[in-house]
């Protein structure tokens, strides 16, 4: 080797590596990283959450930056903080997120001018992100979709248009506004019928809150009331049946946790709910 080449491999700076103890990771687990891979993780989570699309990493986003990111988005997957999905990246550590998510509000709440433009910027964000969808999650104890959530895009029709009466296909044809989308939902016990006209940013919402491989966290910001029938505790979908859903619209999964799943009844209504085993719930 030369004097000179050496010289080079002198001057190079080493790669510093991080060491994250399983207490402070969040699924319990170590994990060691470059410190390269430890940054791009924290920008790119704070990214996210900024720009409207929380635990979501764009390709685009990655491809903006000026430092290599494909080896050390490739590094943060096989650490078990990214995963790769349609687009993308989705970053595992929800814990991070949310943190994240919650720095955000604090901005946002401080100046209103920052909120303003944060909006619109989402709004944008969303937009571009929207896509058309029929997601149908199985019941994690039977199978059964638990919901069904379709997006239909401008200039499309539903999957089911051909089996809807012709009266009601004239009419929101007629109806129908050049760039509008379409949202059906039928969820635990709600059902939008011929679906609701929405904007692209909803929509954009809608499409990345179901990007598979699907979980409670990443559903739970579609901002449905049912959550698409996940379940919190268990981080899987449940149907009907397996909620056990009472005549007040609150019901429990297979392994105990409630959830009120009907908008239509007020939490008072609630409060005065029976569990399954007898036990009178929310009475003070």
């Amino acid at each position: 080797m030369s004097s000179e080449a050496a010289g080079d491999d002198e001057d190079l700076e080493p790669v510093s590596f991080i060491l994250m103890r399983a207490e402070d990771t969040f699924d319990g687990q170590d994990r060691v990283m470059s410190r390269t891979a430890y940054d791009l993780q924290c920008r790119a989570t704070a990214h996210s959450a900024r720009c409207g699309h929380p635990g979501f990493v764009p390709d685009k986003y990655l491809d903006g930056l000026r430092t290599e990111t494909t080896i050390t988005a490739a590094e943060l997957c096989t650490a078990g903080m990214w995963q790769r999905v349609d687009g993308g990246y989705r970053v595992l550590d929800w814990e991070a997120v949310e943190v994240c998510l919650d720095r955000v509000r604090q901005i946002r709440g401080e100046d209103p001018q920052a909120l303003a433009w944060e909006r619109e910027r989402e709004a944008q964000i969303q937009a571009h992100m929207a896509k058309p969808i029929v997601v149908t999650p199985p019941c994690a104890a039977c199978g059964t979709p638990s919901a069904r959530i379709e997006l239909v895009a401008p200039g499309q029709l539903p999957a089911e248009w051909e089996q809807w009466p012709s009266t009601m296909q004239g009419n929101i044809l007629r109806r129908r506004e050049p760039g509008q989308w379409y949202l059906l939902v039928k969820g635990i016990t709600t059902d939008s019928g011929y679906g609701d006209p929405i904007d692209a940013s909803r929509a954009g919402q809608i499409a990345q809150a179901f990007r598979p491989p699907l979980r409670f966290a990443q559903v739970h910001t579609a901002g449905f009331y049912d959550d698409a029938g996940f379940c919190q505790g268990c981080d899987s979908p449940y149907c009907y049946q397996h909620w056990h859903v009472s005549d007040t619209g609150y019901g429990y999964c297979p392994h105990g946790h409630g959830k009120n799943l009907d908008p239509h009844w007020s939490p008072l209504a609630v409060n005065h709910q029976m569990h399954p085993t007898g036990d009178l719930l929310g009475v003070n």
